[in-house]
């Protein structure tokens, strides 16, 4: 078997970069997608990701031939799925867009082909959907096909070096579906390759995001505590640090991406009996952002206006996909509060509801005449801010959900500081100097 002529199904943070990578390995890759701008992007040489590193791999994979893109698929050796699998509205597993993916590329798989979804699903998707359509078309998925399920290894930011250089998980159907995807991603992969069966595959790839999502909880809830008892968490952190099992996460103003904040819910819709922790995790995470918004009214200033500084949900990232901001943007509206937002990488985001924000990229002019900012991402532009920076509001609030400002001058220059894990500084309060410099980030997404 060649497995030269490689179909990838889903161009987007996932596909795209992978399909891209595989081209530059050599192989013959042919991208399906239904978006329309994404096809017409891709068709004139350019990228749709504006990861640097994506850019150049995909725009130089382009422009070798060995990549193209269509609404089509075609013929080949391998087939991969590489679709979103969101959750619904009421926080179960929507598995439709894979279970088309699969009935699509199933009227083009001939048998003998490897078929890997790579898509982060629930427990189960790869036999019982993705099966189901092959099936359909007159296969044994077992006998004709070899079927995986191999996780995807993304971190925007790192996207390029996560694909080839982390270890991957390769969950056959068969053991010899499993090996031959093995062989397949020693292709274009340095990591270790770890040979398992389809559906402690997927369990794996769950377990892994969750358990980040739980940490991150246990610091948030360690941020409230520290707020109640006037005392700021990040020392308490570097001291906890200091054991050798233990590595307590900092708190934060929220999760987003695509990965944490929706994957422990396939759990959660699987198994409602045991995941009560991950449901309060999930909670937690989610009511950060309001929980932030409850600490500025609670200071006392009359606040009419906020400036929200980051959309995207992860530092110097132009990814706005189930932004914290989103959440802070419904605890305004429900409090009847103006809102202008800034980013520096983003220039708009589409909300659940459908609803496109405007995302200004001047901030001297997003902070213009407002009552109070709230810093939701750790964009290198908002670190060590002081009161020059905010010196055109109309207000002197600033809940700071990265701890990122400069607290000692800005409470110097009048200004009230709200700080994620630590107690409310008033202009007369001196912060502390260990604020902000313990602790393990914990980076969402």
């Amino acid at each position: 078997m060649s497995d030269n002529k490689i179909i990838v199904i889903g161009m987007g943070y996932v596909g795209l970069p992978t399909a891209a990578i595989m081209a530059d390995a050599g192989f013959d890759v042919h991208g399906v997608d239904v978006n329309p701008a994404t096809l017409q992007v891709l068709n004139a040489g350019g990228c749709p990701i504006g990861e640097p590193e994506v850019t150049r791999i995909v725009t130089d994979a382009l422009a070798s031939g060995r990549l193209r893109a269509s609404d089509t698929p075609v013929n080949g050796d391998v087939f991969i799925i590489c679709v979103p699998t969101p959750i619904t509205h009421d926080k179960r597993a929507d598995v439709s867009i894979v279970r088309s993916a699969a009935r699509t590329l199933a009227k083009y798989v001939k048998k003998g082909d490897l078929v890997i979804l790579e898509s982060t699903s629930p427990v189960g998707t790869t036999e019982h959907t993705v099966g189901e359509e092959l099936a359909a078309q007159g296969f044994d998925i077992r006998e004709d096909l070899d079927l995986c399920y191999c996780p995807e290894r993304v971190f925007p930011g790192s996207t390029i070096s996560e694909i080839v250089e982390n270890d991957r998980i390769i969950g056959g159907l068969t053991p010899r579906a499993a090996a031959r995807a093995s062989a397949f991603y020693a292709r274009f992969c340095s990591g270790g390759r770890l040979e398992t069966t389809a559906t402690i595959a997927e369990f794996s790839k769950l377990m892994e995001n969750t358990y980040r999502d739980v940490n991150i909880a246990l610091a948030n809830v360690f941020g409230h505590i520290a707020e109640t008892a006037g005392i700021d968490v990040n020392d308490a952190i570097a001291l906890a640090n200091r054991h050798p099992r233990v590595n307590v996460h900092k708190p934060g103003p929220g999760v987003g991406g695509h990965c944490i904040p929706v994957d422990p819910w396939f759990l959660v819709d699987g198994f409602p009996e045991h995941t009560g922790l991950l449901r309060q995790s999930r909670a937690i995470n989610d009511g950060q952002p309001h929980h932030l918004w409850a600490r500025v009214k609670s200071a006392g200033a009359p606040i009419a206006k906020v400036a929200i500084l980051g959309a995207a949900y992860r530092g110097n990232l132009d990814d706005a996909r189930d932004t914290p901001a989103e959440h802070l943007i419904h605890a305004l509206e429900a409090d009847g509060v103006g809102y202008v937002v800034h980013d520096p990488y983003v220039s708009n985001f589409r909300m659940h509801d459908g609803r496109i924000v405007p995302v200004g990229i001047d901030l001297a002019q997003t902070l213009d005449g407002v009552d109070g900012a709230i810093i939701m991402t750790d964009h290198s532009e908002y670190r060590g801010l002081g009161p020059e920076a905010f010196a055109g509001m109309a207000g002197k609030l600033i809940a700071d959900g990265r701890n990122l400002v400069d607290r000692r001058a800005l409470t110097a220059a009048g200004f009230t500081v709200i700080p994620v894990g630590a107690p409310l500084l008033r202009p007369s309060a001196v912060p502390s100097l260990a604020a902000g410099q313990s602790g393990k980030v914990a980076t969402p997404g």
